[in-house]
């Protein structure tokens, strides 16, 4: 059976300007690629002008998708207007992962969402966020490290009897964070499968295997902390399963 095909949403950024002037790139990181590939699928970018031209030729040929992390969701898309505390904000990059979100609903294309991509299938199945965790009305422990990427700085409980748990193991997890942001009312068809110690929720999932959202960054711990390259060969083989039968 060949390797199931994963597309990585793209996001651009400007290059600094010099010898050829600033000029826009797309990409994704190194860390996605490699944890995709390491646990057997086959990773491909795919950038988000081509989502939001045509969903159906950027992604017909996936067999799972893969939502990375990224700058702040437009607020609009959960019926809010933006807050002072709220960040940076690319509307043309929420537009592609909308796109592709819900044509991965139609078409019943599991989805991995990973820290902006977790908040983003909160959003997508009708759920909300907390603009920034200041906003909550207890108070949170440190959810932006100031540590490296690959260290981990904090622990997650794992819900007893989800899928998670059959992949990670029930109980406590440790983790690394990068966010200030974090999911408020949990969309329609997800449960939390994972929170911290102050209760901000740190991974969901539906009851079919067709969507899972995780609110750290599993791609940087695949090497220090290396449980976590079972979170991309369980998506990896549920991709398999989906759509490779």
């Amino acid at each position: 059976m060949r390797k199931p095909v994963i597309g990585i949403l793209g996001n651009t950024f400007m290059t600094e300007v010099g010898m050829f002037n600033s000029i826009e790139r797309a990409f994704v990181n190194s860390d996605y690629i490699e944890s995709i590939q390491r646990n057997g699928g086959i990773p491909v970018m795919i950038p988000a002008f081509s989502v939001s031209e045509d969903p159906e030729d950027a992604l017909s040929f996936c067999s799972g998708i893969l939502i990375p992390g990224g700058e702040d969701i437009q607020p609009w898309y959960y019926g809010e207007e933006p807050l002072p505390e709220i960040g940076e904000i690319r509307p043309e990059i929420d537009e592609a992962y909308w796109k592709a979100g819900q044509y991965a609903l139609e078409k019943r294309i599991p989805m991995l969402g990973i820290c902006k991509g977790h908040q983003f299938l909160n959003v997508l199945m009708g759920g909300s966020l907390y603009q920034d965790l200041s906003l909550r009305e207890q108070e949170s422990i440190q959810h932006l490290q100031k540590r490296n990427r690959s260290y981990v700085t904090h622990k997650v409980e794992i819900v007893e009897g989800t899928r998670l748990a059959d992949v990670l193991g029930s109980g406590s997890c440790q983790t690394n964070s990068m966010h200030h942001q974090a999911v408020k009312e949990l969309g329609k068809g997800l449960k939390v499968s994972a929170y911290a110690s102050d209760g901000v929720i740190e991974a969901l999932e539906d009851e079919e295997g067709l969507i899972t959202g995780i609110q750290w960054h599993p791609e940087n711990l695949i090497n220090s902390a290396p449980v976590m390259n079972k979170l991309f060969a369980d998506f990896v083989n549920r991709c398999s399963d989906e759509r490779l039968k």
